[in-house]
């Protein structure tokens, strides 16, 4: 990394902390209303703690397995370009391959308001893994802005002569005190496809609570729904752009002690409430084309 991007980031109160996760740098900043980290593996955001707060987002104990595509379960990982298992090569790493990669920091500065700017990049051709699993080149920008809330923004080109099939999501793990006393609001009357009941298509009806044992992809979803957690007496609003599909999962108890990824009783810590398009929602990108889909969270107090 140059000398420039170190003196940008030492500019913004951050730091760069080598190999913390998967033998890959992690970026620290601290500022006096938060304090947040980055993990240039799979570009995740690990974790953000504005002063005096829990941290929003959740980080399992368990590191997972140490192979290639071992999945952890911990900050906002990046699902791209498909969501999910592979639809025809089983031995592919569950959803894509943006967050089993390492990212390049790219910039460092801040907004006009002072919010903090983290940029950072993906490219096929730097990883010759990634261009045997996935032929046509492509390019990923992902841009946190941190400050009061935080937002994530991915944008993708098609760098390639050929269209592709997108599949994707923002797979955030909100940190919450009870996941049996949380709810998610604003999906209400919203069609969604549970994949629990083995893909059988539902109409939510009211809130979502208790928000464990799910894997449901809501289709054509509201921009805007809210995580209560009246424990912590806070409520998350997350809002989307270029996104068609919200999906909540929570493993629950029976499959989180049949997993060797996560520990047992974590998944009462945890809520995922995901900026997708996935399954019917996915998308085509055209050669030369870009797409940018988005994340934005606020809390406020209940």
């Amino acid at each position: 990394m140059n000398g420039q991007l170190i003196k940008e980031l030492e500019e913004v109160g951050g730091e760069l902390l080598p190999s913390t996760i998967r033998d890959c740098d992690e970026i620290i900043i601290n500022q006096p209303s938060f304090t947040a980290r980055i993990a240039l593996w799979g570009g995740h955001l690990v974790s953000f703690t504005p002063t005096g707060q829990e941290d929003w987002l959740f980080q399992s104990e368990n590191e997972g397995a140490v192979n290639r595509f071992g999945r952890r379960h911990f900050g906002a990982p990046v699902c791209w370009p498909w969501f999910g298992a592979h639809e025809v090569e089983s031995d592919f790493p569950a959803h894509g391959l943006a967050r089993y990669f390492r990212w390049k920091l790219l910039e460092v500065g801040r907004f006009k308001n002072g919010d903090i700017k983290v940029v950072l990049r993906l490219k096929s051709e730097d990883h010759p893994l990634v261009e045997e699993m996935w032929h046509q080149a492509f390019e990923l920008q992902l841009t946190f802005r941190l400050g009061e809330g935080f937002s994530i923004s991915l944008v993708a080109e098609n760098k390639s002569d050929q269209p592709f099939a997108v599949s994707e999501a923002i797979h955030t793990y909100f940190k919450v005190s009870d996941n049996q006393k949380a709810c998610v609001s604003g999906l209400e009357g919203v069609s969604y496809i549970d994949k629990v009941a083995n893909g059988e298509m539902k109409t939510q009806e009211g809130v979502v609570s208790p928000c464990e044992s799910m894997d449901r992809v809501y289709l054509n979803a509201p921009k805007v729904t809210e995580l209560h957690d009246a424990k912590l007496k806070r409520k998350f609003v997350i809002e989307t752009k270029g996104s068609h599909s919200t999906v909540l999962w929570n493993p629950g108890e029976a499959l989180s002690k049949k997993r060797t990824d996560i520990e047992d009783d974590e998944y009462r810590s945890f809520v995922c409430v995901e900026t997708a398009n996935a399954l019917d929602n996915q998308y085509v990108l055209e050669s030369g084309d870009t797409h940018k889909l988005k994340l934005s969270v606020t809390s406020e107090s209940l």
